[in-house]
């Protein structure tokens, strides 16, 4: 199930659940460039309020864990309303 299906249909699993643990939710777990975690990382983001992502932008740049640049920038480009793979 997807992160945007899991989103939809049992939010509370998600609502609580720090940046990082809702990427090993994603693809296989990590984000890397064109792979099928970043993907739909970035398709979640694009459903949840602006107050997560404001949380989530917070918790890259103060918690260093694998991946949080690449999550950084995703959480930003959606912020500034970039599209999808055009940042």
């Amino acid at each position: 199930m997807s992160l945007v299906e899991l989103w939809s249909v049992s939010r509370a699993q998600l609502e609580g659940k720090q940046v990082r643990q809702i990427i090993a939710f994603a693809g296989p777990g990590q984000l890397t460039d064109g792979g099928a975690g970043a993907s739909e990382f970035r398709e979640f983001l694009g459903v949840v309020p602006s107050d997560h992502l404001a949380r989530y932008a917070d918790e890259c740049l103060n918690e260093s864990f694998p991946g949080s640049g690449l999550a950084l920038q995703d959480v930003v480009n959606q912020i500034v309303g970039c599209p999808l793979n055009q940042c």
